[in-house]
């Protein structure tokens, strides 16, 4: 049962755990809309490999079985269904006489700020990385784009080779007939540190140079870098429950990935029946996706062996 220690005894001031906004909003596709419904299909139109182009000879009839493009074949297609699983909820009271008598320090505001930024965000982020690299923890429904995903074991990143690791997910990306124009490389802190002590990426990037998407910490062979707490790609309780694997970095195209939410309300109820005070109430219902087809846009650096 929580305490709630009065003014009488303890300081006005509560020390703010350390905190960060989330750092995959705004960095991933808008392309699809889940207004009003639980689920989408997306479609994917088959393609087909060229032939040779069968020229006739000269005085050769001409027949109704005479393909001189080939093979005729209907286009066929693919779909890939994606259903929003995650709602979760939390309701939290702020009693007047309590927030009174602690000089007012449990304002409703700041406790919903609170508790969207130590909660829910972290949450929304440690998900959506751990869905995108498809090494999800025991217990969580496989994801059908895991195989596609790229993936390779740096069971040792020093900073003498942590940018070769980068670059290795680059190459990776573009083999695979795409870009990273759009791709962000999702790094732990520690990692992060390695990059800086690095000479090479001291030479390939100059910070402070240019102005720089919020979030991102400079670049390697065109691809935008991202710290992120160690926490967010660290597996088990206490770091990131939904990954199965811990890793050193990840490389994610924002077209090849999607954050959906499709209610995300956070009120405060003022005096409601039965409470003197404040209620607060969250709600998220949301998920997480990449595209099959376009998986191979996504790489993952994993700290473990993979098996």
């Amino acid at each position: 049962m929580a305490t709630i220690n009065l003014a009488d005894k303890y300081s006005k001031k509560i020390v703010d755990k350390f905190y960060t906004d989330s750092v995959i909003l705004g960095k991933t596709s808008k392309e699809y809309d889940w207004d009003g419904v639980k689920s989408i299909k997306v479609w994917t139109i088959n393609t087909y490999a060229p032939t040779d182009y069968n020229r006739p000879l000269n005085d050769t009839a001409i027949t109704g079985t005479h393909a001189r493009y080939g093979s005729t074949y209907e286009v066929a297609d693919t779909y890939q269904l994606m259903t929003l699983t995650q709602d979760k909820a939390v309701s939290l009271s702020v009693d007047k006489g309590n927030n009174t008598q602690q000089m007012m320090i449990k304002n409703a505001g700041t406790v919903m700020a609170r508790e969207l930024r130590e909660q829910f965000v972290p949450m929304f982020d440690k998900y959506s990385l751990a869905r995108w690299s498809g090494l999800l923890a025991s217990g969580m429904t496989a994801v059908d784009w895991a195989s596609d995903v790229q993936k390779n074991a740096d069971t040792s990143l020093t900073k003498s080779n942590i940018v070769d690791a980068i670059s290795a997910g680059v190459t990776a990306i573009r083999n695979a007939e795409t870009d990273v124009a759009d791709a962000y490389c999702y790094i732990t802190e520690t990692n992060f540190g390695k990059l800086l002590a690095s000479p090479e990426f001291l030479n390939i990037d100059k910070l402070g140079e240019r102005n720089l998407e919020r979030g991102v910490m400079g670049k390697v062979r065109g691809m935008q870098i991202v710290p992120v707490p160690d926490s967010y790609l660290t597996k088990g309780t206490g770091n990131n429950p939904f990954l199965g694997k811990t890793l050193n970095f990840m490389v994610v195209k924002k077209s090849v990935v999607l954050t959906p939410t499709q209610i995300k309300d956070a009120k405060v109820h003022s005096d409601p029946v039965g409470i003197s005070g404040a209620l607060l109430e969250v709600r998220w219902l949301y998920d997480a996706f990449a595209l099959k087809t376009k998986a191979k846009g996504i790489y993952v650096s994993s700290a473990e062996a993979l098996s």
